[in-house]
């Protein structure tokens, strides 16, 4: 039968070893995220020296091609892209009475209204 000694050294024992097995890899893991990140800042030094390395842009011949007007493309740029749009989705109200009854765009046509009593 256990005595409570034998609990306390049980459990004691127990904790010690988890103690230990965290320990062990909690560093281990640190030693690969250390690793892994001396990787990445060597792999990230190793284009930029490979980024400076290359012809400067001006003398590529797609060159002419790449310095179009910037003014012609607005993919970048959404709020000057839709003043682009090719035709408008709908008429502006002409009277007061429609302005004032025109629904938006993704409103309902009617309003939503609960059910009122029992829905079981």
């Amino acid at each position: 039968m256990n005595t409570i000694r034998s609990t306390w050294v049980g459990w004691g024992s127990l904790c010690i070893a988890g103690g230990g097995a965290y320990y062990f890899a909690k560093k281990s893991i640190n030693a690969d995220r250390a690793h892994r990140h001396e990787e990445a800042q060597r792999r990230k030094e190793e284009a930029l020296r490979r980024e400076n390395s290359v012809k400067s842009p001006s003398s590529s011949p797609s060159a002419g091609r790449a310095n179009f007007s910037p003014q012609a493309d607005d993919t970048g740029n959404p709020s000057r892209e839709a003043g682009h749009d090719p035709a408008a989705t709908r008429h502006e109200p002409e009277t007061l009475a429609e302005k004032i009854d025109e629904k938006g765009k993704y409103e309902a046509a009617e309003a939503y209204t609960s059910r009122k009593g029992n829905r079981l």
